[in-house]
Protein backbone atom coordinates (compact mmCIF):
# COMPACT_ATOMS: atom_id res chain seq x y z
CA UNK A 1 0.00 0.00 0.00
CA UNK A 2 1.05 3.60 -0.51
CA UNK A 3 -0.40 7.04 -1.08
CA UNK A 4 -2.94 9.13 0.78
CA UNK A 5 -6.70 8.96 1.23
CA UNK A 6 -9.08 11.65 2.45
CA UNK A 7 -12.44 10.43 3.77
CA UNK A 8 -15.35 12.67 4.75
CA UNK A 9 -17.65 11.08 7.34
CA UNK A 10 -21.23 12.38 7.36
CA UNK A 11 -24.62 11.40 8.72
CA UNK A 12 -26.65 10.68 5.57
CA UNK A 13 -30.42 10.37 5.47
CA UNK A 14 -33.30 8.09 4.55
CA UNK A 15 -35.50 11.01 3.47
CA UNK A 16 -33.33 13.73 1.91
CA UNK A 17 -30.82 13.55 -0.93
CA UNK A 18 -29.20 16.80 0.23
CA UNK A 19 -27.84 15.47 3.53
CA UNK A 20 -25.28 13.12 1.96
CA UNK A 21 -25.45 15.10 -1.28
CA UNK A 22 -23.71 18.05 0.36
CA UNK A 23 -20.86 15.79 1.45
CA UNK A 24 -20.55 14.27 -2.03
CA UNK A 25 -20.35 17.81 -3.43
CA UNK A 26 -17.36 18.41 -1.15
CA UNK A 27 -15.83 15.14 -2.38
CA UNK A 28 -16.29 16.16 -6.03
CA UNK A 29 -14.54 19.47 -5.45
CA UNK A 30 -11.66 17.93 -3.50
CA UNK A 31 -11.18 15.31 -6.21
CA UNK A 32 -11.06 18.05 -8.83
CA UNK A 33 -8.26 19.73 -6.86
CA UNK A 34 -6.23 16.51 -6.85
CA UNK A 35 -5.40 16.81 -3.16
CA UNK A 36 -5.13 13.06 -2.47
CA UNK A 37 -4.75 9.78 -4.30
CA UNK A 38 -8.19 8.72 -3.07
CA UNK A 39 -11.08 10.89 -1.87
CA UNK A 40 -14.39 9.47 -0.75
CA UNK A 41 -17.18 9.72 1.82
CA UNK A 42 -18.89 7.45 4.33
CA UNK A 43 -22.13 7.72 6.25
CA UNK A 44 -24.17 6.42 9.16
CA UNK A 45 -27.36 6.05 7.13
CA UNK A 46 -26.07 5.59 3.57
CA UNK A 47 -23.26 3.82 1.73
CA UNK A 48 -20.38 3.40 2.02
CA UNK A 49 -20.93 2.96 5.73
CA UNK A 50 -18.56 4.00 8.51
CA UNK A 51 -17.71 0.34 9.11
CA UNK A 52 -17.04 -0.37 5.43
CA UNK A 53 -15.16 2.64 4.13
CA UNK A 54 -11.61 1.74 5.18
CA UNK A 55 -11.84 -1.35 2.98
CA UNK A 56 -12.66 0.77 -0.08
CA UNK A 57 -9.30 2.61 -0.05
CA UNK A 58 -5.79 1.21 -0.43
CA UNK A 59 -3.70 4.16 0.84
CA UNK A 60 -1.48 3.70 3.87
CA UNK A 61 -2.06 7.30 5.08
CA UNK A 62 -5.77 7.85 5.73
CA UNK A 63 -7.35 10.99 7.17
CA UNK A 64 -11.00 11.02 8.18
CA UNK A 65 -12.75 14.38 8.60
CA UNK A 66 -16.09 14.13 10.47
CA UNK A 67 -18.55 16.35 8.62
CA UNK A 68 -20.48 17.26 11.75
CA UNK A 69 -20.98 20.64 13.37
CA UNK A 70 -19.74 19.53 16.78
CA UNK A 71 -17.93 16.95 18.82
CA UNK A 72 -20.76 14.79 20.09
CA UNK A 73 -22.43 11.40 20.03
CA UNK A 74 -21.62 10.48 16.44
CA UNK A 75 -18.03 11.75 16.40
CA UNK A 76 -17.21 10.59 19.93
CA UNK A 77 -19.00 7.23 20.08
CA UNK A 78 -20.53 5.98 16.84
CA UNK A 79 -17.73 6.80 14.38
CA UNK A 80 -14.84 5.28 16.42
CA UNK A 81 -16.89 2.14 17.15
CA UNK A 82 -17.88 1.62 13.53
CA UNK A 83 -14.35 2.28 12.24
CA UNK A 84 -12.81 0.07 14.92
CA UNK A 85 -10.34 2.73 16.01
CA UNK A 86 -9.48 4.61 19.19
CA UNK A 87 -8.12 8.10 19.63
CA UNK A 88 -7.12 10.55 16.92
CA UNK A 89 -4.42 8.33 15.44
CA UNK A 90 -4.43 4.56 14.96
CA UNK A 91 -1.86 2.22 13.43
CA UNK A 92 -3.45 -0.88 11.89
CA UNK A 93 -2.16 -3.42 9.38
CA UNK A 94 0.56 -1.07 8.18
CA UNK A 95 -1.80 1.88 7.82
CA UNK A 96 -1.88 5.15 9.70
CA UNK A 97 -5.47 6.28 10.28
CA UNK A 98 -6.05 9.82 11.51
CA UNK A 99 -9.36 11.33 12.65
CA UNK A 100 -9.57 15.12 12.81
CA UNK A 101 -11.78 17.49 14.76
CA UNK A 102 -15.37 17.76 13.61
CA UNK A 103 -15.69 20.15 10.67
CA UNK A 104 -17.84 22.52 12.73
CA UNK A 105 -15.00 22.99 15.21
CA UNK A 106 -12.74 24.49 12.55
CA UNK A 107 -11.85 28.11 13.35
CA UNK A 108 -12.57 29.21 9.78
CA UNK A 109 -16.28 28.54 10.22
CA UNK A 110 -16.35 31.70 12.31
CA UNK A 111 -15.86 33.80 9.19
CA UNK A 112 -18.70 31.94 7.45
CA UNK A 113 -21.05 32.68 10.35
CA UNK A 114 -20.13 36.36 10.22
CA UNK A 115 -20.52 36.49 6.44
CA UNK A 116 -23.99 34.87 6.58
CA UNK A 117 -25.15 37.40 9.18
CA UNK A 118 -23.66 40.32 7.26
CA UNK A 119 -25.37 39.18 4.08
CA UNK A 120 -28.75 39.08 5.82
CA UNK A 121 -28.27 42.56 7.31
CA UNK A 122 -27.29 43.97 3.93
CA UNK A 123 -29.92 42.17 1.88
CA UNK A 124 -32.81 43.30 4.07
CA UNK A 125 -31.23 46.63 5.16
CA UNK A 126 -31.57 45.88 8.87
CA UNK A 127 -30.12 47.85 11.76
CA UNK A 128 -28.01 45.49 13.90
CA UNK A 129 -29.16 47.18 17.11
CA UNK A 130 -32.79 46.32 16.24
CA UNK A 131 -31.94 42.72 15.31
CA UNK A 132 -31.49 39.47 17.23
CA UNK A 133 -29.17 36.78 15.84
CA UNK A 134 -30.24 33.19 16.57
CA UNK A 135 -27.56 30.54 16.03
CA UNK A 136 -29.49 27.30 15.56
CA UNK A 137 -27.68 24.06 16.35
CA UNK A 138 -28.83 20.46 16.34
CA UNK A 139 -27.94 19.40 19.88
CA UNK A 140 -28.76 16.05 21.39
CA UNK A 141 -29.62 14.94 24.87
CA UNK A 142 -27.36 11.91 24.35
CA UNK A 143 -24.23 14.05 24.38
CA UNK A 144 -24.13 17.56 25.82
CA UNK A 145 -20.88 18.33 23.97
CA UNK A 146 -22.86 18.66 20.73
CA UNK A 147 -24.17 22.02 22.00
CA UNK A 148 -20.76 23.58 22.47
CA UNK A 149 -19.88 24.85 19.00
CA UNK A 150 -23.21 26.62 18.47
CA UNK A 151 -22.92 28.16 21.93
CA UNK A 152 -19.35 29.25 21.21
CA UNK A 153 -20.44 30.91 17.99
CA UNK A 154 -23.23 32.73 19.82
CA UNK A 155 -20.86 33.90 22.58
CA UNK A 156 -18.35 35.12 20.00
CA UNK A 157 -20.96 37.13 18.06
CA UNK A 158 -22.34 38.49 21.36
CA UNK A 159 -18.85 39.64 22.42
CA UNK A 160 -18.56 41.65 19.20
CA UNK A 161 -21.42 43.90 20.45
CA UNK A 162 -22.75 43.74 16.94
CA UNK A 163 -26.38 42.72 17.39
CA UNK A 164 -28.94 43.86 19.91
CA UNK A 165 -29.34 40.25 21.10
CA UNK A 166 -27.67 36.92 20.35
CA UNK A 167 -28.92 33.47 21.40
CA UNK A 168 -28.11 29.83 20.71
CA UNK A 169 -31.11 27.50 20.34
CA UNK A 170 -31.39 23.83 19.40
CA UNK A 171 -33.46 21.46 17.32
CA UNK A 172 -33.07 18.55 19.73
CA UNK A 173 -32.11 20.15 23.04
CA UNK A 174 -32.83 23.07 25.34
CA UNK A 175 -33.35 25.93 24.84
CA UNK A 176 -35.51 24.86 21.92
CA UNK A 177 -35.90 26.81 18.70
CA UNK A 178 -39.28 28.31 19.56
CA UNK A 179 -37.78 29.86 22.71
CA UNK A 180 -36.18 32.54 20.52
CA UNK A 181 -39.54 34.35 20.57
CA UNK A 182 -39.59 34.35 24.38
CA UNK A 183 -35.95 35.19 25.08
CA UNK A 184 -35.47 38.01 22.57
CA UNK A 185 -37.37 41.27 22.05
CA UNK A 186 -35.80 42.75 18.90
CA UNK A 187 -38.12 43.60 16.03
CA UNK A 188 -36.01 41.54 13.63
CA UNK A 189 -34.62 38.02 14.00
CA UNK A 190 -31.94 36.53 11.75
CA UNK A 191 -32.08 32.75 12.09
CA UNK A 192 -28.82 31.06 11.08
CA UNK A 193 -28.85 27.22 10.83
CA UNK A 194 -25.51 26.01 12.15
CA UNK A 195 -25.79 22.87 10.02
CA UNK A 196 -23.46 21.58 7.34
CA UNK A 197 -25.94 19.89 5.00
CA UNK A 198 -29.04 21.53 3.60
CA UNK A 199 -31.14 18.45 4.26
CA UNK A 200 -34.51 17.88 5.88
CA UNK A 201 -33.48 19.54 9.16
CA UNK A 202 -32.59 22.79 7.42
CA UNK A 203 -35.38 22.73 4.83
CA UNK A 204 -38.20 21.31 6.96
CA UNK A 205 -37.61 20.77 10.69
CA UNK A 206 -36.00 24.07 11.66
CA UNK A 207 -38.41 26.23 9.61
CA UNK A 208 -41.34 24.33 11.14
CA UNK A 209 -40.01 24.95 14.64
CA UNK A 210 -39.62 28.66 13.81
CA UNK A 211 -43.09 28.77 12.30
CA UNK A 212 -41.87 30.22 9.01
CA UNK A 213 -43.40 29.45 5.62
CA UNK A 214 -41.02 31.11 3.16
CA UNK A 215 -37.34 30.24 3.40
CA UNK A 216 -36.15 33.01 1.08
CA UNK A 217 -38.41 35.84 2.16
CA UNK A 218 -39.43 37.88 5.20
CA UNK A 219 -41.70 35.98 7.58
CA UNK A 220 -43.90 37.93 10.00
CA UNK A 221 -44.55 36.05 13.24
CA UNK A 222 -46.22 37.58 16.29
CA UNK A 223 -45.23 41.06 15.23
CA UNK A 224 -41.60 40.08 14.55
CA UNK A 225 -39.81 39.94 11.19
CA UNK A 226 -37.87 36.68 10.76
CA UNK A 227 -35.13 36.20 8.15
CA UNK A 228 -33.81 32.71 7.45
CA UNK A 229 -30.20 32.20 6.29
CA UNK A 230 -28.61 29.44 4.27
CA UNK A 231 -26.87 26.74 6.31
CA UNK A 232 -23.20 27.41 7.00
CA UNK A 233 -22.22 24.19 5.21
CA UNK A 234 -23.30 25.47 1.81
CA UNK A 235 -20.54 28.09 1.77
CA UNK A 236 -18.02 27.72 -1.06
CA UNK A 237 -15.07 27.93 1.35
CA UNK A 238 -15.98 24.76 3.28
CA UNK A 239 -13.53 22.61 1.32
CA UNK A 240 -10.71 24.90 2.44
CA UNK A 241 -11.79 24.28 6.04
CA UNK A 242 -11.73 20.53 5.36
CA UNK A 243 -8.20 20.77 3.98
CA UNK A 244 -7.04 22.81 6.98
CA UNK A 245 -8.24 20.05 9.30
CA UNK A 246 -6.81 17.26 7.13
CA UNK A 247 -3.39 18.89 6.79
CA UNK A 248 -3.19 19.45 10.55
CA UNK A 249 -3.35 15.66 10.92
CA UNK A 250 -0.04 15.24 9.09
CA UNK A 251 -0.27 14.44 5.36
CA UNK A 252 0.27 17.51 3.12
CA UNK A 253 -2.76 17.07 0.81
CA UNK A 254 -1.28 19.56 -1.64
CA UNK A 255 -3.22 20.46 -4.77
CA UNK A 256 -1.69 18.81 -7.82
CA UNK A 257 -2.13 19.01 -11.54
CA UNK A 258 -5.89 19.03 -12.20
CA UNK A 259 -6.93 15.38 -12.69
CA UNK A 260 -9.49 13.98 -15.09
CA UNK A 261 -13.21 13.85 -14.37
CA UNK A 262 -12.99 10.25 -13.10
CA UNK A 263 -9.85 10.55 -10.98
CA UNK A 264 -9.36 10.52 -7.21
CA UNK A 265 -11.79 7.67 -6.48
CA UNK A 266 -11.19 4.91 -3.91
CA UNK A 267 -9.13 2.18 -5.53
CA UNK A 268 -9.98 -1.10 -3.75
CA UNK A 269 -11.28 -3.61 -6.28
CA UNK A 270 -10.32 -1.61 -9.37
CA UNK A 271 -7.69 -4.04 -10.64
CA UNK A 272 -10.11 -6.98 -10.22
CA UNK A 273 -12.77 -5.15 -12.22
CA UNK A 274 -10.32 -4.32 -15.00
CA UNK A 275 -9.13 -7.94 -15.16
CA UNK A 276 -12.73 -9.16 -15.34
CA UNK A 277 -13.45 -6.73 -18.19
CA UNK A 278 -10.37 -7.86 -20.09
CA UNK A 279 -11.39 -11.51 -19.88
CA UNK A 280 -15.17 -11.21 -20.22
CA UNK A 281 -15.49 -8.03 -22.36
CA UNK A 282 -18.82 -7.10 -20.73
CA UNK A 283 -20.11 -7.43 -17.15
CA UNK A 284 -23.45 -6.89 -15.49
CA UNK A 285 -23.21 -5.54 -11.96
CA UNK A 286 -26.59 -5.10 -10.40
CA UNK A 287 -28.70 -3.18 -12.90
CA UNK A 288 -25.65 -1.81 -14.70
CA UNK A 289 -23.77 -3.12 -17.72
CA UNK A 290 -20.08 -2.36 -18.10
CA UNK A 291 -17.71 -2.67 -21.03
CA UNK A 292 -14.25 -1.21 -21.55
CA UNK A 293 -15.77 1.74 -23.40
CA UNK A 294 -19.03 2.55 -21.68
CA UNK A 295 -21.33 1.99 -18.70
CA UNK A 296 -25.13 1.95 -19.05
CA UNK A 297 -28.38 0.77 -17.46
CA UNK A 298 -29.32 -2.73 -18.55
CA UNK A 299 -32.88 -1.56 -19.37
CA UNK A 300 -31.94 1.49 -21.43
CA UNK A 301 -34.13 2.47 -24.35
CA UNK A 302 -32.77 4.04 -27.52
CA UNK A 303 -32.67 7.58 -26.12
CA UNK A 304 -30.13 8.04 -23.33
CA UNK A 305 -28.62 10.99 -21.52
CA UNK A 306 -24.83 11.11 -21.84
CA UNK A 307 -23.49 11.93 -18.39
CA UNK A 308 -19.94 13.36 -18.29
CA UNK A 309 -19.10 13.43 -14.58
CA UNK A 310 -19.71 11.83 -11.20
CA UNK A 311 -21.77 14.83 -10.08
CA UNK A 312 -24.04 14.62 -13.13
CA UNK A 313 -24.45 10.85 -12.78
CA UNK A 314 -25.13 11.06 -9.05
CA UNK A 315 -27.72 13.80 -9.53
CA UNK A 316 -29.49 11.75 -12.20
CA UNK A 317 -29.66 8.64 -10.02
CA UNK A 318 -30.26 10.05 -6.52
CA UNK A 319 -32.29 13.21 -6.56
CA UNK A 320 -35.79 12.74 -7.95
CA UNK A 321 -37.08 10.60 -6.41
CA UNK A 322 -34.50 10.17 -3.66
CA UNK A 323 -33.18 6.63 -3.30
CA UNK A 324 -31.69 6.21 0.21
CA UNK A 325 -30.34 2.77 -0.67
CA UNK A 326 -27.95 3.08 -3.62
CA UNK A 327 -28.26 -0.64 -4.40
CA UNK A 328 -32.07 -0.76 -4.45
CA UNK A 329 -33.55 -2.33 -7.57
CA UNK A 330 -35.21 0.90 -8.74
CA UNK A 331 -32.10 2.39 -10.37
CA UNK A 332 -33.32 4.89 -13.01
CA UNK A 333 -32.63 4.00 -16.64
CA UNK A 334 -32.05 6.31 -19.61
CA UNK A 335 -28.38 7.21 -19.16
CA UNK A 336 -24.91 6.12 -20.22
CA UNK A 337 -21.30 7.10 -19.53
CA UNK A 338 -18.61 6.90 -22.22
CA UNK A 339 -15.17 5.84 -20.98
CA UNK A 340 -11.71 6.85 -22.13
CA UNK A 341 -10.24 3.73 -20.54
CA UNK A 342 -11.28 0.66 -18.61
CA UNK A 343 -9.89 2.26 -15.43
CA UNK A 344 -12.71 4.77 -15.50
CA UNK A 345 -15.29 1.98 -15.32
CA UNK A 346 -14.45 1.47 -11.67
CA UNK A 347 -15.03 5.17 -10.85
CA UNK A 348 -18.38 5.11 -12.61
CA UNK A 349 -19.56 1.99 -10.73
CA UNK A 350 -18.25 3.52 -7.50
CA UNK A 351 -20.47 6.54 -8.17
CA UNK A 352 -23.55 4.40 -8.82
CA UNK A 353 -22.96 1.81 -6.08
CA UNK A 354 -20.56 3.39 -3.54
CA UNK A 355 -18.35 0.81 -1.87
CA UNK A 356 -19.75 -2.15 -3.79
CA UNK A 357 -16.75 -3.03 -5.96
CA UNK A 358 -14.42 -3.44 -2.96
CA UNK A 359 -16.77 -6.06 -1.51
CA UNK A 360 -17.42 -7.64 -4.93
CA UNK A 361 -13.69 -8.09 -5.50
CA UNK A 362 -13.08 -9.46 -1.98
CA UNK A 363 -15.95 -11.92 -2.44
CA UNK A 364 -14.54 -13.15 -5.77
CA UNK A 365 -11.18 -13.91 -4.17
CA UNK A 366 -12.82 -15.48 -1.11
CA UNK A 367 -11.62 -12.90 1.45
CA UNK A 368 -14.79 -10.95 2.23
CA UNK A 369 -15.48 -10.80 5.96
CA UNK A 370 -19.14 -10.58 6.90
CA UNK A 371 -20.60 -9.40 10.19
CA UNK A 372 -23.50 -11.42 11.57
CA UNK A 373 -26.56 -9.72 12.99
CA UNK A 374 -25.56 -11.02 16.42
CA UNK A 375 -22.09 -9.47 16.16
CA UNK A 376 -23.54 -6.19 14.96
CA UNK A 377 -26.19 -6.06 17.69
CA UNK A 378 -23.69 -6.76 20.44
CA UNK A 379 -21.30 -3.95 19.47
CA UNK A 380 -24.02 -1.32 19.11
CA UNK A 381 -24.65 1.16 21.93
CA UNK A 382 -27.60 3.10 20.50
CA UNK A 383 -30.97 2.25 19.03
CA UNK A 384 -29.69 -0.92 17.32
CA UNK A 385 -28.24 -2.47 20.44
CA UNK A 386 -29.34 -6.14 20.60
CA UNK A 387 -31.11 -5.88 17.22
CA UNK A 388 -30.34 -9.60 16.82
CA UNK A 389 -32.86 -10.33 19.57
CA UNK A 390 -35.79 -9.38 17.34
CA UNK A 391 -38.23 -12.26 16.74
CA UNK A 392 -37.13 -14.52 13.89
CA UNK A 393 -40.40 -13.78 12.09
CA UNK A 394 -39.57 -10.04 12.07
CA UNK A 395 -36.03 -10.65 10.83
CA UNK A 396 -37.23 -12.87 8.00
CA UNK A 397 -39.92 -10.36 7.00
CA UNK A 398 -37.32 -7.59 6.89
CA UNK A 399 -35.05 -9.81 4.77
CA UNK A 400 -37.87 -10.36 2.31
CA UNK A 401 -39.21 -6.80 2.19
CA UNK A 402 -35.95 -4.84 2.30
CA UNK A 403 -33.28 -7.19 0.97
CA UNK A 404 -35.69 -8.44 -1.69
CA UNK A 405 -35.50 -4.98 -3.28
CA UNK A 406 -31.70 -4.75 -3.29
CA UNK A 407 -29.21 -6.00 -5.88
CA UNK A 408 -26.99 -7.27 -3.06
CA UNK A 409 -27.61 -10.55 -1.31
CA UNK A 410 -27.61 -10.61 2.53
CA UNK A 411 -24.57 -12.83 2.97
CA UNK A 412 -24.38 -11.61 6.58
CA UNK A 413 -27.45 -13.75 7.36
CA UNK A 414 -26.65 -17.39 8.11
CA UNK A 415 -29.12 -18.80 5.57
CA UNK A 416 -27.71 -16.87 2.60
CA UNK A 417 -24.59 -17.51 0.55
CA UNK A 418 -23.99 -15.38 -2.53
CA UNK A 419 -22.72 -17.28 -5.59
CA UNK A 420 -19.21 -16.49 -6.78
CA UNK A 421 -20.50 -13.96 -9.30
CA UNK A 422 -23.15 -12.52 -6.98
CA UNK A 423 -23.14 -9.18 -5.17
CA UNK A 424 -22.53 -9.75 -1.47
CA UNK A 425 -23.61 -7.65 1.49
CA UNK A 426 -21.16 -7.79 4.37
CA UNK A 427 -23.49 -6.49 7.13
CA UNK A 428 -27.05 -5.32 7.65
CA UNK A 429 -27.32 -1.74 6.38
CA UNK A 430 -28.83 1.13 8.34
CA UNK A 431 -31.97 1.06 6.20
CA UNK A 432 -32.48 -2.62 7.06
CA UNK A 433 -31.79 -2.04 10.76
CA UNK A 434 -34.21 0.90 10.90
CA UNK A 435 -36.89 -1.01 9.01
CA UNK A 436 -36.51 -4.17 11.09
CA UNK A 437 -36.61 -2.17 14.32
CA UNK A 438 -39.80 -0.42 13.19
CA UNK A 439 -41.36 -3.77 12.27
CA UNK A 440 -40.37 -5.15 15.65
CA UNK A 441 -41.94 -2.22 17.50
CA UNK A 442 -45.14 -2.70 15.51
CA UNK A 443 -45.45 -6.27 16.75
CA UNK A 444 -45.18 -5.35 20.45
Amino acid sequence: MSGSALILAGHGSHISANTAGTVWNYVDRLRSWGVADEVTACFWKETPTFSQVLDTVVADEVVIVPVFTARGYFTGEVLPTELGISGNSTQRNGRHIHVTQALGEGARLQSIVERRLEEALSRYQLRPADTAAAIIGHGTRRNRASRETAQQQARRIRDLNWFGEVVAVFLDDEPDIASVYRTTRAANIIALPYFLAEGSHVRVDVPRALGIKELDAVNHIDGRSVYYCEAVGTDASICRVILDLARAAGPPFAARKPPGAWSGFPLAGRSALIQALESEKMLQIGQVKVSRRRVWHCDNSADCAALPSAAALRAFLRADPFRPLATSTDLPAGWEVTLDSAKQAHAVIETIYPGLIADWAAHRRGSLKTESLRELGRRQSGMFKDIHLLPQSVIKTALTVICGNCVRQPTWWREFSAPARGLPCRAACNLWLSGARKMGNATL
